[in-house]
């Protein structure tokens, strides 16, 4: 069984308020008279730019969803190191495709035998801040400290208000900092 370094906040060095405007910067433009106030789940904006971050993973075929998934992830979460938590400030964002599909119903397969993209369905987006599970409320299933976002393609519209389902899949996932394609990622970076 893999165990993961654990390190404390101090050590870390970045406090709850720098985590929050990390985030702000990474998640969204700003002006100064704008403020950022991270509660739950929900609040994380689709940062802007992402598309233009390292891949987390190389594209995932998810054939029985019928889905692709194409997953993002910033600097501060490329300079983490295996076997240690991910840095407060980390932000991936995972776009969600529908595969195409023949007039039939099958799944259309390029030469490579993978998936072909079709419209994007939706977004979502994992943060990371100091303090963050600790703020959310008793009966939640708690994921460290992330938050999770979720929008329809246009990346503004909420694609839901109940994160369960997020939280569900990621907490078995506590070994590797709740992560899924932890071992993936550094295997690579």
């Amino acid at each position: 069984m893999k165990t993961m370094k654990r390190t404390t906040g101090s050590v870390l060095g970045i406090s709850f308020l720098g985590a929050a405007l990390m985030m702000a910067v990474g998640c969204q433009q700003m002006t100064k008279s704008e403020t950022v106030q991270i509660k739950g789940d929900g609040d994380l904006a689709v940062p802007a730019g992402y598309q233009s971050w390292a891949k987390f993973v190389p594209t995932v075929d998810k054939a029985k969803a019928g889905q692709i998934r194409e997953i993002y992830i910033n600097d501060v979460g490329m300079g983490a190191n295996q076997g240690d938590p991910f840095p407060f400030g980390t932000t991936t964002v995972m776009e969600i495709y529908a595969a195409q599909k023949t007039a039939e119903g099958d799944l259309v397969k390029d030469a490579d035998g993978r998936l072909v993209k079709a419209n994007l369905a939706k977004i979502f987006v994992m943060s990371k801040g100091e303090g963050w599970g600790a703020m959310l409320p008793e009966g939640i299933v708690k994921t460290g400290d992330w938050l999770y976002s979720a929008y329809q393609a246009d990346a503004s519209t909420p694609a839901t208000q109940d994160f369960s389902g997020c939280r569900g899949c990621h907490a078995p996932l506590e070994l590797d900092d709740y992560i899924a394609r932890y071992d993936e990622h550094f295997y690579n970076k």
